[in-house]
Formats: C-alpha cells, sequence, structure tokens
C-alpha cells in the first residue's frame, strides 16, 4: 500500500500561504475564535465547570460533556495521574458496563467484546491522535499505556455515524500529552512486584516562535501471575513493553490561522499467553510448548487547521499505521504433545478525513469526507499438529489477506431552534469495497495404520493395498493426503484456495433532541444506528466459503446532566435500549477451525450507566461508577444448539467502582478505589 493515501491533505499546505499572505499584510490581526451556539445564560453564582469543561474530543463537534447525548466516560491528565494504572484495561474499566475480556487484553462494552460475538472485525476502534488503530495494536496490552496521557474517553453505544466502521458497541479515544510553549521534564523509575520495573520520560517545549515538539517513551515489564505448570515457568502471563513517541506542532505567525501537528508512535510488545484456568482458585495453564508473542506497531499522523474566517473552519487528519505479529503457541494449550503453531498478522490501514465545520449564532455543523485502505495478512504454520484423534500428525501452511477500501460522506448539526432546546441530526453514507483470499496447503502424516483410521468411520471403504502397506511417521504424497480429505473430511481437512469480493452500502443516521432545563441540568433523548462491516469469511479448515451482510444495532438512549453545590458535584447518567439486527455468529463446531460467518443471529440489551464525579474544595475528588446490564439473544442457533434467551459473554449485570483520589497536594498524588463486577 502507497504512503500516497496519507498524503493527500498536502494541498492545504499549498493553500495556506496564499491565504495568509493576504493576513500578513495586516498589523496585529485578530485571534480567529469560532463563536460557541447561543447558550442559556449561567448565574453569577452558579457555574458549571466541571461539565462545561470536560469536552468530548472523540466527537466531531467537540461538544462538552453537557451537550453530549452519547454515554461518555472521561479521565483527565490529573485523574490519570493520580492512579496507578499503567494499563489502558485498568483505567477504562473504571467505568460501568465497560469490562475486561480477552484474557484481560481487551474489553466489553454493554456487553460486546471488541472482536463482537462472534462475526468478523472489530466491534470497538481504538484511536490514537485521531488515528483508528489496526485490531492487533488495539488489546490493551504495554502497547497502549497510560504514560503522558491528557485525556481518555469511553463512548459507550453505537459511534458509527460519528466515527464510521467499526464501533458498533463503542470506542476508546486516546490524546497523548499536546506539545507546550513551556518547557518540562517527566521521569518515573519503579520497581514493580512480580520482579518487574517500569521506567519512564517524557519532555518537551518550544523551538523558536513557532515550533513547539514533546517526546516520550517508556519500558515497562511485569512477570504477570499466571504460571505454567507443565513447563515449571512463573511468568506465562508476561507483559514486556517499550514504546517512543515524538510530537511537533507548527504554529507560524500568520494570523493564527494555521496549524499543523505531526505525531509518530513506535511501540514494541513481548506477551506471554494471557489465557489461564482458574479452576483451582490460581492462575495456571498446561501448555507443553511454550507461548511467546511479538508485536511491533507503528502510527503516523498529520493533523492540520485552517481558519477560513472567524466562522468557518478547515481540518485535515492524515493516518498511516501498521503492525507486524508473531506469536507462537501450543496448538491445543495442553501438556499432551498435540503440536504447535507459528502465527502472523501484518496490517497496515492508510486513511485521509476532512471536515468542514462552521459555527453560526444559532447552529453549527461538520460536514466531512473519509476514506482508508486496509491491508491486512494472516498466517499459520502448524507444526506436528494432532488430527483425527491422533491418528494423524499435520504440518503445512494455511493463509488470508483481506483488502478493504472505504469511503464515506457524513454530517452533522446543532440547531438551537428555540429557547433552551437544541435539536441534533447527523448522517453517514458509508461505501465499502473487500476482496478477500484463503490459501492451505497441508501435509499429512499417519501415526496409525490407514486402515485403523479409516475403521473409525462407519461405512468408509477398506484403503487399497498398497496404502494400507505405508509406514508409520513417514509423510503422504499429496495424492493421497487429498484422497484420505475427501473419503475423512473431519478428520483431515482438504486444501483449499479460495476468493471472494464484497461490497457493501449503508446508511447511517443519528437524531437527538437536547432540553437545557436550568444553568445545571441537561436532559436528553437520542436515537442512532451503528453497524459492522460485512464481507466474506473463509474457514480456516477446509476452506468453507460464506458471505455475510452488515450487522446493525438500533439504540435510543435518554440522558442526563446535572450539576450540583455550585459546580462541585456532577451526575452522568445515560439509559438505554438497543435492538441488534442481522447479527453475525460463527457456525459451525465450537473450536473454532472449521466454522464461517453468517447473519443468523438477533438479540437485544439495555441498561443504565451512571458517574458521579465530587470535587469538594481542595485536591480531593470522590468518584463512583456505576452499571446495570441486561442482555439476551432473541434468535441464534447452531447446528441444532438454540442458544434463545442465554445472555451474551462478557456482559457482567452489575459493575461499579467507588474510589478517592489525591489529585495534588504539595506534589502529592493518589488514589485508593474499590470494583465490582457482577
Amino acid at each position: 500500500m502507497s504512503l500516497k493515501t496519507c498524503l493527500w491533505a498536502l494541498p492545504l499546505l499549498a493553500l495556506g500561504p496564499n491565504v495568509f499572505a493576504q493576513q500578513a499584510d495586516e498589523e496585529d490581526p485578530p485571534s480567529i475564535v469560532l463563536p460557541e451556539p447561543q447558550r442559556p445564560e449561567l448565574p453569577p453564582t452558579q457555574t458549571a465547570t466541571v461539565l462545561d469543561d470536560l469536552v468530548v474530543t472523540g466527537g466531531k463537534l467537540d461538544r462538552s460533556l453537557a451537550e453530549t447525548q452519547s454515554s461518555v466516560g472521561i479521565l483527565t491528565a490529573e485523574d490519570i495521574a493520580a492512579g496507578s494504572a499503567e494499563s489502558m484495561n485498568d483505567l477504562v474499566t473504571q467505568f460501568g458496563n465497560v469490562v475486561a475480556a480477552g484474557g484481560d487484553r481487551e474489553i466489553s462494552i454493554r456487553g460486546v467484546p471488541q472482536d463482537g460475538i462472534g462475526g468478523e472485525g472489530e466491534t470497538i476502534s481504538v484511536y490514537l491522535d485521531g488515528v483508528a488503530l489496526p485490531a492487533d495494536s488495539a488489546s490493551f496490552s504495554g502497547l497502549l499505556t497510560a504514560w503522558d496521557l491528557e485525556q481518555v474517553e469511553v463512548l459507550r453505544g453505537a459511534q458509527s455515524t460519528n466515527l464510521g466502521r467499526n464501533n458498533l458497541a463503542g470506542a476508546v479515544v486516546l490524546a497523548p500529552q499536546s506539545p507546550t510553549a513551556v518547557r518540562d521534564l517527566r521521569l518515573r523509575a519503579g520497581a514493580l512486584s512480580r520482579e518487574g520495573h517500569d521506567l519512564a520520560l517524557a519532555a518537551g517545549g518550544p523551538v523558536g516562535d513557532s515550533w513547539r515538539f514533546r517526546m516520550s517513551g517508556q519500558d515497562r515489564y511485569d512477570r504477570g501471575d499466571i504460571q505454567n505448570i507443565t513447563r515449571d515457568e512463573d511468568d506465562a502471563g508476561r507483559e514486556d513493553t517499550r514504546f517512543g513517541r515524538l510530537q511537533a506542532e507548527w504554529l507560524p505567525n500568520w494570523g493564527n490561522g494555521y496549524r499543523l501537528r505531526l505525531a509518530s508512535t513506535v511501540a514494541e510488545a513481548e506477551d506471554g499467553d494471557p489465557l489461564h484456568d482458574s479452576s483451582q482458585g490460581e492462575r495456571t495453564e498446561t501448555s507443553d510448548h511454550r507461548a511467546n508473542g511479538d508485536n511491533l506497531s507503528r502510527l503516523h499522523s498529520l493533523r492540520q487547521e485552517l481558519d477560513l474566517n472567524p466562522r468557518w473552519r478547515l481540518e485535515s487528519i492524515s493516518g498511516w499505521t501498521d503492525s507486524d505479529v508473531l506469536y507462537t503457541i501450543d496448538f491445543d494449550r495442553s501438556a499432551e504433545e498435540g503440536g504447535y503453531s507459528d502465527n502472523i498478522a501484518k496490517e497496515e490501514i492508510g486513511s485521509q478525513e476532512l471536515r468542514l465545520q462552521t459555527r453560526q449564532d444559532q447552529w453549527r455543523a461538520v460536514f466531512g469526507a473519509y476514506y482508508a485502505d486496509r491491508d491486512r495478512r494472516t498466517g499459520t504454520v502448524g507444526y506436528d499438529v494432532a488430527a483425527g484423534g491422533g491418528a494423524a500428525l499435520l504440518n503445512g501452511v494455511v493463509d488470508a489477506t483481506t483488502e478493504q477500501r472505504t469511503l464515506a460522506l457524513f454530517a452533522e448539526a446543532d440547531w438551537d431552534f428555540a429557547e433552551d432546546f437544541r435539536l441534533t441530526a447527523g448522517l453517514r453514507w458509508n461505501h465499502e469495497d473487500g476482496e478477500y483470499t484463503g490459501y492451505s496447503e497441508l501435509d499429512l502424516t499417519l501415526t496409525a495404520p490407514l486402515d485403523f483410521v479409516l475403521g473409525q468411520v462407519p461405512g468408509a471403504p477398506a484403503p487399497p493395498e498398497a496404502l494400507s502397506d505405508l509406514p508409520l511417521q513417514v509423510p503422504l504424497p499429496d495424492a493421497a493426503s487429498d484422497l484420505l480429505a475427501v473419503l475423512l473430511p473431519t478428520f483431515v481437512p482438504p486444501d483449499y484456495d479460495e476468493a471472494d469480493s464484497s461490497r457493501h452500502v449503508d446508511w447511517l443516521p443519528k437524531l437527538g433532541l437536547s432540553w437545557f432545563a436550568g444553568p445545571d441540568t441537561t436532559l436528553g433523548l437520542s436515537y442512532q444506528e451503528g453497524y459492522r462491516s460485512g464481507g466474506v469469511s473463509i474457514s480456516f479448515f477446509g476452506g468453507s466459503l460464506s458471505r455475510f451482510d452488515p450487522e446493525t444495532t438500533r439504540t435510543t438512549e435518554l440522558s442526563l446532566r446535572q450539576v450540583f453545590l455550585q459546580g462541585q458535584l456532577l451526575l452522568n447518567a445515560n439509559l438505554f435500549y438497543t435492538d441488534w439486527r442481522d447479527q453475525q455468529v460463527a457456525i459451525g463446531e465450537t473450536s473454532g477451525f472449521s466454522t464461517v460467518t453468517e447473519n443468523a443471529g438477533r438479540s437485544h440489551f439495555y441498561g443504565l450507566e451512571s458517574e458521579l464525579l465530587w470535587r469538594p474544595a481542595g485536591p480531593v475528588e470522590v468518584f463512583t461508577s456505576i452499571g446495570l446490564l441486561r442482555s439476551e439473544f432473541d434468535e441464534f442457533v447452531n447446528e441444532e444448539e438454540d442458544y434463545k434467551n442465554n445472555r451474551f459473554p462478557y456482559a457482567a449485570e452489575q459493575t461499579g467502582s467507588l474510589g478517592l483520589r489525591l489529585v495534588d497536594w504539595k506534589g502529592l498524588r493518589g488514589e485508593i478505589a474499590l470494583q465490582h463486577i457482577g
């Protein structure tokens, strides 16, 4: 994939000098500030500071929390610095209806994990510097560190109109500390339990009159608490991570009308196997082959802003990300010699987004276009993998590729049509093309006589005498392996070479009504739809091919933002109901190696999320979060198993946290918190 995809915004740079040349002739050109829409005036004794100071950057219009109808949990730089959380998982699971999933390295929002409940692709996207991360980089291991972040946002519920593909369940938005006009230096060195360490650095400041920079990095090791009892190893769940980030910001003195920010992040992680057994009260695993994962991720982003006049602004976000993963794992994760495999995943995404934003007296709006080119390749090389109940060993390669091109046009607007009332409307047109390939070439080695193998299948014909006399532990010729795959497809996966394509066009609406019932009270009612992309599924073994359509959700939500005690106490609550249609589920045997994806499910879920933040006088904060969730499959039958009326995995019915935070007192910071997951 060419980098030209990421450089489409450069015409802005060419346009900039011509625009600014006109401004340079003026003396002391005025600073351009986009006016806010008219809002009810606050009495002198009532200032909703907590609500209005928290800006939701994950939205296109940069609304304050008071104006945002979506369910959002926010942590500021002060909150993050006060706590001891080092992984993003620890941070975001403080909020109601957000729990750990996938071996504690992913999350689930409202009962929907990052990779969905079956299906293909993500349902929760993670954004860094305004750019979506590849799936393998978006897991919450050391690649997503809490060091030197300015703000973390968890947007619960569909964000498809706002952010596009793969945001059916929500999104996580990470904003690193920006370069500033003041020089600063931060260092941290710590010794962790379990033979770990944590070394971190951040520094930045101005370079000349118009340039600013910031650099940060971290080296962290945690042995983990999972023990491999087969290999007698105590670091089976280890995490060894390193990252470096460099940011540069250019603010030329052309009348404050142009701003450029370039950011590059490189991260590397070595991980063990997060899956474990807790049935004996301890976290253990039994693999006879050592699991090891290496992940190298790179992200480059270019953000440009150009104020066309006091009411119109042009924005561009160019992004290029890639990840390389090599993961070696015991194939059956048991103490038996069932073989092992090397698994690779390489993904590259180039993206470009253009936005035109306007703010008028009674309304504000954003219009935009988005394009992304995504290439992903996965491959598995198996070594002596047991097949046919141990009667044969498989060696060989299984590869798959995915190429997706996404084009979207979107618009969203707020209209203050009456005193104290605001109408919000949004629409996204999404067009996606996909091309998919699957390839398998496996060699078979018998570990039992062929007549014994065929005898395990009722009605199977006797083998030719020449094949019956084949010596054991000798690879079969390709012709013999292919014949066995035809005779015993459930025992011996056949080779395959498949290819297909897909095209989908989707319309994603959003509609909301806000009532500013008082200077400290906002009530909202909203409806929006979410989706996850459709495509083509090719089963890992056998190469069964199945096309599937996008899945969609329809969510109705009530929101309340309330400030008490003259801005010291904030209540942030959302009540929601979601209908999930054309649900993508895995159909086939439960091991997952011969499954295909189909739109075979329908379900619903509903609940409540509430955060309460109290900031009394002084450096102390008290925070609490509550989540209530009910989920249920309405339709889902897989190989005669009916899962109707079952709830989702990772759908805890009650979640909650309660904590006390010392933000900053004479240089001291700290936090103590309790967390409950039902």
